[in-house]
């Protein structure tokens, strides 16, 4: 059984030397396409996934760039999937979220493999598979916050909004609540996916 809070405080733990560039790619990414790079006609021409997509190309390109800003963090791309590695310990996928820290894209099995925690090829193991999010606000025009959160299976174990204060990342648990006796975690993916049919 896999105790949240514990799985929480190792990977957050594990992440944080990389926190403050996650935070800024994110952040940069969000500002650029809200910036006069992209006009305002453009921009409303743009529905949710057009502006998802804008956002995430630009996180990309500075994930690749800040591969070279540290020791032992570099960009991994295997088929599609694109993650930022440090140290084998931690992998971060960079997509636009809800509230809960939940992504609402297309779920490919490659995808789902991923949050599986299943093994995939040129993947380590057994690194902590995060996603990295932004929340916009209300109106779709601003940024809401910035969290890591932890996918397995269909269900977001856990969350964390990120904050910069003073040039340190700092973090908090915004997990929802759950019922009694859910802070634990007795994922099987190979009973899940019996489950999803595949």
């Amino acid at each position: 059984m896999l105790d949240r809070e514990t799985d929480q405080n190792e990977a957050m733990e594990a992440a944080a030397p990389i926190m403050p560039l996650i935070h800024r790619i994110l952040d940069e990414s969000v500002s650029f396409y809200f910036s006069d790079a992209y006009s305002n006609e453009a921009r409303a021409d743009h529905d949710n996934r057009a502006m998802a997509n804008c956002i995430y190309s630009h996180a990309e390109k500075r994930m690749i760039g800040a591969a070279d800003e540290m020791a032992g963090l570099h960009s991994i791309k295997v088929r599609g999937l694109h993650v930022l590695n440090y140290m084998d310990s931690t992998l971060t996928r960079f997509k636009k979220v809800g509230a809960n820290g939940q992504h609402r894209n297309y779920q490919t099995r490659q995808q789902q493999d991923y949050d599986d925690q299943i093994s995939l090829p040129g993947i380590p193991e057994p690194a902590y598979r995060l996603t990295a999010g932004y929340q916009m606000d209300a109106s779709g025009s601003a940024l809401e916050r910035i969290m890591i959160a932890r996918p397995i299976g269909r269900n977001i174990f856990w969350t964390a909004q990120v904050t910069m204060i003073e040039g340190v990342a700092r973090w908090d648990d915004i997990t929802p609540r759950r019922f009694g006796g859910m802070e634990g975690a007795d994922f099987d993916a190979e009973r899940a996916r019996e489950r999803r049919g595949g």
